[in-house]
């Protein structure tokens, strides 16, 4: 990891670079007053009851609260413009907008499999799932490509086997329904995920922006972390994923 960091130097120092500037930067975020809450029919005919408590007033104050506060350990204070007709937008001042959110109650199938000398077996579960998508827009001067983010919230499952001399193995789980306790501390997750995104993406586009002044690309993605003050490379599927915009 050492010798591929200081083969890296450009973007690195780049990013180090990032990190200095962006300290103190000022950024007007919305999210919306609610979201698309939609039920997914399972093919028994069936619904998920998972989201039948959700307060989404509570749900996008908690995770606005989350979001902040997560970006404030970046060095960005994040606020509420007086004026939402006049926000300025440069470097250091940046607008980031929610601006849609979809909330989906399923049922996920789970096989879980369990295999022995002789024979692999396979068992079937439905287990809740909430699936939040998220499109984010950004504006730090010039609008950005929106911005998507999907996640899933499922059913704690867990299975294991038993050895007895009488009856053999014995297969056993647990399924730890999602409580509604489980919903808003999935908010503060999520938050705190958009947060780091957000921070993430406009690195590596100011890393992307500063290349390109040399003729050169960015050879891949890097993500900071203000807990450890270290960088690391971003892995495959993680961070925002960058739309293009319909013809």
């Amino acid at each position: 990891m050492a010798l591929l960091f200081t083969s890296c130097g450009s973007e690195i120092k780049l990013a180090n670079q990032f990190v200095v500037k962006s300290r103190q930067t000022q950024a007007a975020v919305y999210f919306p007053e609610s979201a698309k809450v939609t039920l997914i029919q399972a093919e028994d005919g069936s619904y998920t009851n998972v989201l039948d408590s959700l307060n989404q007033d509570a749900f996008l104050d908690m995770m606005y609260l989350a979001y902040a506060d997560e970006m404030s350990r970046y060095g960005v204070n994040v606020y509420i413009p007086d004026d939402p007709d006049h926000v300025p937008v440069d470097s250091t001042h940046w607008l980031v907008i929610l601006s849609n959110m979809e909330i989906q109650g399923l049922f996920t199938d789970y096989v879980d499999q369990l295999f022995d000398f002789i024979d692999e077996y396979e068992y079937s579960f439905s287990l809740n799932t909430v699936n939040v998508a998220s499109w984010f827009d950004v504006n730090d001067g010039e609008w950005h490509p929106t911005l998507f983010d999907e996640h899933n919230l499922v059913d704690d499952f867990d299975s294991y086997v038993t050895q007895n001399g009488v009856d053999g193995a014995q297969y056993h789980y647990d399924i730890k329904k999602i409580a509604n306790a489980d919903l808003y501390n999935y908010a503060v997750y999520l938050g705190k995920r958009y947060a780091a995104y957000t921070y993430d993406y406009m690195m590596n586009r100011y890393i992307g922006d500063e290349l390109k002044k040399n003729n050169g690309t960015a050879r891949f993605k890097l993500r900071w972390d203000p807990y450890k003050e270290s960088l690391y490379f971003m892995e495959e599927g993680e961070g925002f994923v960058e739309l293009k915009a319909e013809n």
